[in-house]
């Protein structure tokens, strides 16, 4: 069955994507993500999933990704800097997906909408947009909740819950990786340095922060930010003439 897919890679987000070429999206505004900044400590502390006083991290990708599994997002990923980008935008109600892949001036740009898949077309200025069709079960990216990336960030140490506090105005857990992190006594192995999670009481991972030092290959500093509440899916300007939201279009 057809299926179009988007490769996260873990050193970098570059590489083959599962779609024809893209080309830059100027009007496209990059994401900002700022970083958490907690305030004052909620009423009521935030539960997550432990086992043998860590963090099951199984359990907590598995709450994750069933939790955005019924809901609109948008999921943003930096690897060192804006211009090496990952964005995510999944309707629901609507049915409008969208996937966007930024590296440095080159962009990958995909939407999913009314059964039809429009991939932005760079090296044809007469022709902004190729369309295939899509079947029920079309998906742009083969982990929309992000969680292949989280199993291959978060595998390397455990991790302990160190507070709950206020992110953004919602009560979150605090997750950061413990002090007992294994590094290879040869040296050629990488070693994780910072790495905290955000999770809220549904279970959703709101934000990672997550670096890691790799002597044979680039080092990984890493963020992936989840919002919820999407109501509607940016369209990009190739494909303002197909407009999934403009009236009578759907």
């Amino acid at each position: 069955m057809w299926r179009v897919t988007l490769t996260v890679g873990i050193a970098l987000l570059a590489g083959c994507s599962g779609f024809l070429p893209a080309g830059p999206t100027a009007d496209d505004s990059d994401p900002v993500t700022p970083a958490p900044v907690p305030t004052d400590s909620p009423d009521e502390t935030v539960p997550v999933p432990t086992s043998d006083g860590t963090v099951n991290v199984a359990r907590l990708l598995d709450r994750h990704e069933r939790a955005l599994a019924t809901r609109s997002f948008h999921r943003h990923v930096e690897q060192a800097g804006p211009q090496n980008t990952l964005d995510v935008w999944i309707d629901r109600q609507r049915g409008v997906q969208r996937v966007q892949r930024r590296f440095g001036p080159i962009s990958d740009d995909v939407v999913l909408a009314d059964g039809t898949v429009y991939t932005n077309v760079r090296d044809d200025p007469d022709t902004p947009y190729a369309t295939t069709p899509a079947t029920g079960n079309t998906s742009l990216v083969a982990s929309p909740a992000g969680v292949d990336l989280l199993r291959q960030l978060l595998s390397k140490t455990a991790y302990r819950k160190v507070e709950s506090v206020r992110w953004r105005g919602r009560p979150v857990a605090v997750l950061a990786a413990t002090d007992t992190v294994e590094t290879s006594t040869a040296g050629n192995e990488s070693g994780v340095g910072r790495s905290r999670l955000y999770v809220d009481r549904q279970g959703i991972i709101r934000h990672v922060e997550h670096t890691e030092q790799r002597p044979e290959r680039p080092d990984i500093d890493t963020t992936m930010t989840v919002t919820t509440d999407l109501e509607r899916v940016p369209i990009p300007w190739w494909l303002e003439d197909r407009d999934p939201y403009s009236s009578g279009s759907m």
